[in-house]
């Protein structure tokens, strides 16, 4: 076992915590805490349902990333895994090119991606009510996935997902 913690970053409409695989283990969160401002928030834990590996650089700034777009839509939620020092970020597809196996996010990449690292599909696999409230939950197993996992809360100017931690089982 190998204990993990991530903390999420101050959001006004969605913050997130973004937990990478860890190789051949089992991601399973123990203790999740947020905090949002708007009355009917959710705290959405997502799991992966699809990767593909990056096959060419993308630099940071930029939005194309070259990867096999297959299972991949337009406003799909992902993960970018950066292998080399475990970075992980949410971003959000905004197109996909067959063609030219490429996969186009909305926003900018916050880190440059190299062949290798990963596009993880990201699909919704549970959600707890919040509301205008902080949340925590604490249990042997709060929530597991095989592979990464990705907490997010909503609110309408405030919202942060305080603290995940856990460990690769």
């Amino acid at each position: 076992m190998r204990p993990f913690s991530a903390i999420g970053d101050d959001g006004t409409t969605l913050s997130y915590a973004a937990v990478p695989p860890w190789p051949r283990s089992m991601t399973r969160l123990q203790f999740v805490s947020a905090t949002s401002d708007k009355a009917g928030s959710i705290l959405k834990f997502l799991r992966h349902a699809a990767e593909a590996v990056v096959t060419a650089a993308s630099a940071a700034g930029q939005k194309v990333v070259s990867a096999d777009p297959t299972g991949f839509a337009a406003d799909d939620a992902v993960m970018l895994w950066k292998l080399s020092t475990n970075q992980a970020a949410r971003a959000v597809v905004a197109s996909v090119d067959a063609e030219a196996g490429t996969i186009t996010m909305v926003a900018n990449l916050p880190f440059a991606l190299a062949p290798g690292d990963k596009v993880f599909l990201m699909a919704e696999a549970g959600r707890v009510p919040v509301g205008a409230a902080t949340k925590e939950i604490n249990s042997p197993t709060v929530f597991a996935a095989d592979g990464p996992a990705l907490v997010e809360i909503d609110g309408t100017a405030a919202c942060k997902v305080q603290l995940v931690s856990g460990e690769y089982v």
